[in-house]
């Protein structure tokens, strides 16, 4: 039997402390790692020696198998109820089931449809959409419900929202209470999660910017399809670097990411056939279980799916994620990650590492999420130091940032240099100028055809702004202090953005940087300031004789927006 840490005992302490006030449905918040399953047997066995009946639903096989194996083996007992397994028994005062065989078993008026569950747990909580009456587990937890009105329900979820980022917790939510409060960061950071590291080869990535959301949050398949075909020498590329960075770093395994199942099979083409397999969601399940025991002992190095690999998938020692493909859903890269974040005694993994060659860390870079917040910490291009202070926090951030990289109340930084307003009045909220959809109430802000990767912005698409105010200020000591630029400006359209730019003079680089793209172009005589660039005071005297541009023109670059030239008359 596995002991409990200490914040496990305090949260299951908490769970109990709040299901026995009323009958309220409680999330359990509990990110990837930190031994939610654990924590739900141990609920369980209280509930089975209590002489109470529990059911517990999970999405899928893996996570029956997984789950009912944890109780058992800490001393329970619990019954199997899930037809992929081969499996429909309710007899013991526990069961394990996947929604799909419950609802069928209820259609049925079978023997599962007139039991009166005490408790009922839904792991992977999530995926409940209370907004639908008629959604499969809202008419499940609505059956048992009617079958006995004292029942009470336990949601536990690494990822307390859905989509992009609305809560499900809250008043106008089905959860109206959260407990545990277990987040991927505090894990890191108490050593019981490896924290990841992250690559983007801006070389090798498959352009995904002009694939269309549906009404239905996610993307077009056509269109994805269509983005495949064209993709063909790309998608060989990328996996030969993805076997040179396994090869050459002796890396254990690798979870790949297809976006289509021919390009599933596309990619598995140009792997090692000895040590790669794919999973997909027709492979049967012991096939599919045979081939994750192969991954855990090491026999399989590259492991292929779409999108089956999110949840119940436990391998430990594998090391490295790669994605070549989207995803619309914030939900799903944060669970994904979570696979290779686990620590893994047998092989002394020490670190993570994060392949995105679908450009998944800059289309969610907008959401308050740690792990994004440090993917964008992480992925930020080497060769531009950190050279804009935010004005808000005050952290520094490169030339290239729409939003501050830092954290202010222990959250990020909301400040952005560069952003795009919700068009919603209601709502207005800022969001990053490559934002298709408000993050805040989902309005869609941008022509979803429009690209805005570099590498087809043409020549002329430089964007023209009448300036309406400049603010000049110096920041920083004496020596090695900071000049900030902020234009204030309107576009054509008249919507008003604030564009950013800042200078540093702790080099003779920085310096000359400086004295070439700020004094010669707003200053009469720029060679009168030449000598004068490491003096603050002198610094202050010229910025309030500087000339302010008259018309800005800026060029989309594939993170901010770029001052391409400055026009003073």
């Amino acid at each position: 039997m596995k002991q409990l840490r200490d914040y496990q005992k305090k949260v299951i302490d908490e769970c109990w402390r709040e299901l026995r006030k009323n009958d309220d449905p409680v999330l359990l918040m509990a990110s990837v790692g930190s031994g939610k399953s654990l924590m739900l047997a141990f609920i369980l066995r209280d509930i089975q020696n209590a002489g109470k009946r529990a059911l517990c639903i999970v999405n899928n096989a893996e996570l029956v198998y997984n789950n009912r194996k944890t109780l058992v083996d800490q001393g329970g007992e619990a019954s199997t109820y899930c037809a992929s397994l081969g499996y429909k028994d309710c007899s013991r005062s526990v069961v394990f089931a996947t929604p799909q065989s419950i609802i069928n078993g209820i259609k049925k008026n079978e023997e599962i449809s007139k039991i009166k569950f005490n408790l009922i747990v839904v792991d992977e909580a999530h995926t409940i959409n209370h907004i639908n009456n008629n959604s499969l587990f809202m008419r499940i937890l609505g059956h048992y419900k009617k079958e006995y009105h004292g029942m009470r329900v336990l949601g536990a979820t690494g990822t307390n929202f859905r989509f992009k980022g609305s809560s499900i917790v809250g008043d106008e939510c089905f959860f109206k209470k959260q407990v545990g409060n277990i987040t991927t960061e505090k894990l890191i950071e108490d050593s019981y999660l490896i924290r990841p590291q992250f690559k983007v080869d801006e070389k090798l990535i498959i352009d995904f910017s002009n694939v269309k959301l549906k009404n239905n949050g996610q993307f077009d398949k056509k269109q994805l399809n269509n983005v495949i075909e064209k993709s063909v020498r790309l998608t060989e590329l990328i996996c030969k670097q993805i076997i040179h960075i396994m090869e050459s770093q002796s890396r254990f395994g690798v979870f790949i990411f297809a976006t289509t199942k021919k390009h599933a099979y596309e990619i598995l083409s140009h792997l090692p056939d000895a040590k790669s397999a794919l999973i997909l969601g027709e492979t049967p399940q012991e096939e599919r279980m045979k081939i994750l025991e192969d991954a855990r002992c090491g026999k399989i190095k590259y492991l292929v799916n779409i999108s089956i690999i999110s949840v119940g998938v436990d391998v430990p020692a594998f090391d490295t994620i790669a994605y070549l493909r989207p995803t619309e859903s914030l939900v799903l890269l944060i669970q994904t990650m979570g696979r290779v974040l686990r620590l893994s005694p047998d092989t002394n993994k020490t670190e993570a590492l994060v392949l995105d060659f679908a450009g998944n860390i800059d289309r969610h870079r907008d959401w308050d999420n740690p792990i994004i917040l440090d993917a964008v910490k992480n992925t930020i291009d080497k060769d531009h130091p950190l050279v804009i202070q935010c004005p808000s926090c005050l952290s520094m951030n490169s030339e290239h940032s729409r939003r501050c990289i830092g954290k202010k109340n222990a959250s990020r930084c909301d400040y952005y240099f560069e952003f795009k307003e919700c068009p919603n009045k209601e709502c207005s909220a800022k969001n990053d100028i490559a934002s298709r959809h408000c993050h805040k109430c989902q309005e869609e802000i941008i022509d979803p055809n429009e690209k805005l990767n570099i590498n087809i912005i043409k020549s002329d698409s430089s964007i023209e702004y009448e300036v309406i105010g400049g603010k000049y200020v110096i920041s920083g000591d004496v020596i090695g202090f900071r000049i900030n630029c902020l234009y204030t400006c309107k576009s054509k359209n008249g919507s008003v953005v604030t564009l950013y730019e800042s200078y540093v003079t702790s080099s003779d680089k920085s310096r000359r940087v400086f004295y070439g793209n700020f004094i010669r172009k707003h200053c009469n005589k720029p060679s009168d300031w030449y000598l004068h660039m490491n003096n603050r005071i002198k610094m202050i005297e010229m910025l309030n004789e500087v000339s302010t541009p008259k018309y800005l023109l800026v060029t989309p670059d594939i993170n901010y927006y770029k001052i391409k030239k400055k026009i003073f008359k």
